[in-house]
């Protein structure tokens, strides 16, 4: 992403993000700080040839705003204190607030899109792939919270959290994409289904970050029973009697089992992706396999254990998905 294009991205996401009325200092404190713009990376990457750089910038700044909006609602109900170095819109404003600028922000994606000036006939196409997008993440955030350890098919419920509420919003982009390219309602939904499945890898990498740091026993995922994929692999093999989130910190025999598992996992996930991308306009596919290489092949450092913990016969991740 150039540094003209970032700079314009950020005017657009300021220029609707702060037009919040009485809840603008709570707008200003939430942007100022940005994350990786990926999302915006991405749409611009996948449809840079499919439409001008200024509507481009609106679109791009429409997924980028929907993603804002996610994590000031998420925030509220995790009770993250802080994020991105700062404290969060409901720790500095209350609850009420950063409900109301979530909602602001939502908005305000929609907003940017109509303002892009992109092809009248494409503009229905986008309004309806983001607002298909966000019932799938509100959807993925409700069932995260309702989720149990001992619940059955706990694997299946993982995936399904992790592809609506990540992945949706990580799909927008190449919907986006395919919906400027004329693309119809198959390569549309390849579209979805290849960016929850890359959502889907992203978020067990992520879940894997902290399972080797030293500090893992206070780490917040652990302090706050969060069920993510170490915690899902973990329980597979764990006696059932015993509490899975004390066994992954007291064993290290357990942590490489989840930690082999997951990344089996993610690779799985990738490859479902690529044969999803194979179905998209060829700037697409090429950002899908872009993608893998620079986030999904990062290898993370393994723990030296005396030997390997038994495993259970490998259950591919998409067993039970629908990987059409």
């Amino acid at each position: 992403m150039s540094k003209d294009f970032k700079s314009r991205l950020e005017s657009v996401i300021r220029r609707f993000g702060d037009d919040a009325g009485t809840i603008k200092d709570a707008a200003m404190h939430h942007l100022s700080r940005g994350g990786k713009r990926t999302r915006a990376k991405l749409t611009f990457a996948a449809a840079t040839n499919f439409e001008s750089p200024d509507a481009l910038t609106h679109i791009a700044a429409a997924a980028e705003l929907i993603h804002e909006a996610s994590l000031v609602h998420d925030d509220i109900q995790d009770r993250t204190p802080v994020r991105r170095g700062q404290p969060t819109v409901w720790k500095k404003y209350g609850s009420n607030t950063a409900l109301l600028l979530g909602d602001h922000l939502i908005a305000a994606a929609f907003r940017s899109l109509a303002a892009s000036g992109c092809r009248h006939g494409a503009l229905p196409g986008l309004v309806q792939v983001m607002a298909a997008a966000v019932s799938r993440a509100s959807s993925g955030q409700l069932q995260q919270l309702k989720v149990h350890i001992n619940a059955d098919a706990l694997l299946g419920q993982y995936q399904t959290i992790a592809q609506h509420k990540t992945g949706s919003l990580l799909a927008l982009p190449l919907q986006f994409a395919t919906v400027l390219a004329d693309g119809d309602g198959r390569i549309i939904s390849a579209a979805q289904r290849c960016g929850e499945q890359l959502g889907l890898a992203y978020q067990i990498l992520n879940d894997l970050g902290p399972l080797n740091s030293g500090s893992y026993a206070q780490h917040e995922d652990i302090v706050d029973r969060v069920v993510t994929a170490p915690v899902v692999a973990a329980s597979r093999v764990s006696n059932a009697k015993k509490d899975v989130f004390v066994e992954l910190v007291k064993q290290p025999r357990l942590r490489e089992f989840a930690y082999q598992t997951c990344n089996s996992w993610v690779r799985d996930a990738a490859d479902s992706a690529r044969s999803n991308a194979a179905w998209l306009p060829s700037p697409v596919e090429n950002v899908t396999h872009q993608f893998i290489a620079d986030y999904l092949t990062q290898p993370l450092v393994s723990e030296s254990v005396p030997r390997r913990l038994r495993s259970t016969p490998r259950t591919p991740l998409f067993a039970t998905a629908n990987s059409q």
